[in-house]
């Protein structure tokens, strides 16, 4: 397969795992994180957009393009019925916070730019320390889901993490064949892998060790 089509299946994926995901919302079989579905909503749309300003192709900006749609949905959900959204840690909301500055910081780039106050290749640069902080603001932003299934795994269900985390596995193997490992294209499905790895385990652990089924 070639990264578009990697790209492509990558999305479908993610599809697939939001389309499990809000079938077990709405069978209550799944409590969600308001706080970290609003961050996951804010954060991925602004890595959407630095993205395809950094001109990633079609294949690489498919999933992300179906994440931000999905996620805002799911946020717009779970906001309406949460009694308390505001994030609660110090973490979530330096997290919530980062998200804003760097929106602000894109912008003012490419006010800059306009201006002829900076360069193209001096924009780049920002535009690749504004997807390096956006991909490591991914680890905060999770912080109150990794600690909700850590405390009460029973929240959240196996399946559709599983999907996801293969979704990006998918996206980063397409990342890798388009464009090698020496880009910060690659920090996205990576890091995604990790986190979505770790609540598909944690989550399928528990119900094995209840007996309940993990599908």
């Amino acid at each position: 397969m070639d990264a578009l089509q990697l790209g492509v299946f990558a999305a479908l994926l993610q599809v697939a795992g939001y389309a499990f995901y809000g079938s077990k919302i709405l069978t209550r079989d799944i409590r969600p994180n308001a706080a970290s579905w609003l961050m996951f909503a804010y954060g991925t749309t602004l890595l959407l957009v630095v993205e395809w300003d950094r001109d990633a192709s079609f294949a690489l900006l498919a999933l992300p393009a179906a994440c931000a749609l999905s996620s805002m949905i799911v946020a717009f959900y779970t906001l309406r019925r949460a009694a308390v959204w505001w994030p609660e840690h110090v973490l979530e909301r330096t997290s919530f916070g980062l998200d804003i500055l760097l929106t602000i910081a894109y912008v003012s780039a490419w006010l800059f730019l306009v201006n002829g106050l900076i360069a193209e290749t001096q924009k780049d640069w920002i535009d690749i320390l504004i997807l390096l902080f956006v991909n490591l603001a991914t680890f905060t932003s999770f912080y109150p889901l990794l600690r909700q299934v850590y405390h009460h795994p029973y929240t959240e269900h196996a399946t559709p993490w599983t999907i996801w985390a293969l979704a990006y596995f998918t996206l980063g193997v397409a990342t890798v064949v388009e464009g090698g490992i020496a880009t910060e294209l690659l920090l996205y499905p990576v890091i995604n892998v990790a986190l979505h790895g770790w609540i598909a385990g944690r989550t399928a652990y528990w119900r094995y060790q209840h007996r309940i089924s993990i599908a």
